[in-house]
């Protein structure tokens, strides 16, 4: 069927094992970013620094947040609990990522991108912001994924 998304296509069994393995995966690489950047904050506020992007007030405090929202999403994710709201603040945060790195290269940035603190470096290019851009995709069907409402128990 051309034109359906290939997710569409799948049975609702095949779907819902699908998201799981999405919120599981998408929540993995927000543990592996997250994690890094507490055990080293300073390496990750010199990191959002270098995008020359915040006032230099907002770095530290920036610096230190965004790992904290990594770790929540990525319980959301984990547990199911309000997933849908999680996915979506991931594509969010993943869509501000990578236009970050965007204009980083626009103004011929070059630097680390710190995506995975002091663990990983990874230099600005077209792949990262790709990289982003399709993780953030993949966020949409748990975003869009609906669980079905359940009958309200009867009372005897």
């Amino acid at each position: 069927m051309p034109g359906v998304p290939v997710i569409a296509r799948l049975s609702p069994r095949t779907r819902k094992v699908a998201v799981v393995v999405l919120r599981l995966a998408i929540a993995a690489v927000f543990v592996g970013a997250a994690i890094p950047k507490l055990m080293d904050p300073t390496s990750f506020a010199r990191d959002v620094d270098n995008y020359h992007l915040l006032p230099p007030a907002l770095v530290g405090p920036v610096a230190v947040a965004l790992p904290m929202i990594e770790l929540v999403v990525a319980a959301a994710l984990v547990s199911g609990v309000h997933a849908a709201g999680a996915a979506l603040i991931a594509m969010g945060m993943l869509v501000v990522f990578a236009l970050g790195m965007a204009q980083a290269i626009a103004r011929g940035i070059d630097l680390d991108c710190g995506c995975f603190g002091s663990a990983m470096e990874a230099r600005v290019s077209g792949a990262t912001v790709a990289r982003n851009v399709i993780l953030a995709l993949a966020c949409l069907p748990i975003v869009l994924a609906r669980e079905p409402a359940r009958a309200p128990e009867a009372s005897s």
